[in-house]
């Protein structure tokens, strides 16, 4: 049995920052790094569904990242998991979505942008990371989902489960300026699956805990 297993897309990133050019892993390796380092000891689970490339250009000035990609070049059959955390990265995207039924335990998912996401699938999700630059109708997030909608931002949160709403604002002095966002969303979400893991707490706790953590790892990295 592990804490988490990931689904979703593999991706190789070509970074571009008007100084360099680098290459790396992104989307599930995104999540899997940061995982590892909240907590080395986590027993994560790996089944990439697609493979695929994206060119990414990060603007440090305003903190903004700008990127195209080719999420689906190769398909790969699902292989199931066993784990406490199931977490589907890019569920938007995802070439396979039937096996999502077969899940055990806690299923969350993000989205990416692109295509338009299946809400019928969110009948099966019990957290849904969406960033403000996604999404288009939170209502209807969250009237689809099974449990709770994660709108997220640089500068906080908003989330629901259809009859609790709350938000969290991140301090001021804490906003992030002049650095890589890149893999954020990414990270957001590891924090807060860290959280949910160790089951202690409520959902303002581990909002709270995955903004500041989040906002940590990405000062570290610079």
């Amino acid at each position: 049995m592990k804490d988490i297993s990931l689904y979703g897309h593999l991706t190789v990133d070509t970074i571009l920052d008007g100084e360099s050019e680098r290459k790396t892993l992104g989307s599930i390796a995104n999540v899997w790094k940061a995982l590892l380092e909240i907590d080395s000891t986590l027993k994560i689970g790996l089944s990439p569904i697609d493979i695929g490339e994206a060119l990414i250009y990060i603007d440090k000035q305003s903190a903004q990242r700008y990127s195209k990609a080719s999420l689906n070049l190769r398909k790969n059959s699902p292989k199931i998991i066993q784990a406490k955390i199931n977490h589907l990265v890019y569920l938007n995207e995802m070439s396979d979505t039937e096996f999502i039924v077969e899940l055990d335990g806690i299923v969350a998912a993000d989205v990416c942008s692109g295509k338009k996401l299946n809400k019928d699938i969110l009948k099966y999700v019990d957290y849904l990371f969406i960033s403000d630059e996604d999404v288009d109708d939170f209502q209807t997030l969250v009237e689809a989902t099974k449990g709770w909608v994660i709108l997220h931002s640089s500068t906080g949160s908003i989330f629901s489960n259809g009859t609790e709403k709350y938000s969290y604002n991140i301090p001021e002095e804490k906003h992030l300026k002049n650095v890589n966002v890149l893999g954020a969303g990414d990270t957001f979400a590891s924090c807060f699956l860290y959280k949910l893991i160790g089951g202690t707490g409520n959902i303002q706790d581990w909002i709270e805990f995955a903004h500041l953590k989040t906002t940590e790892i990405i000062r570290n990295s610079i």
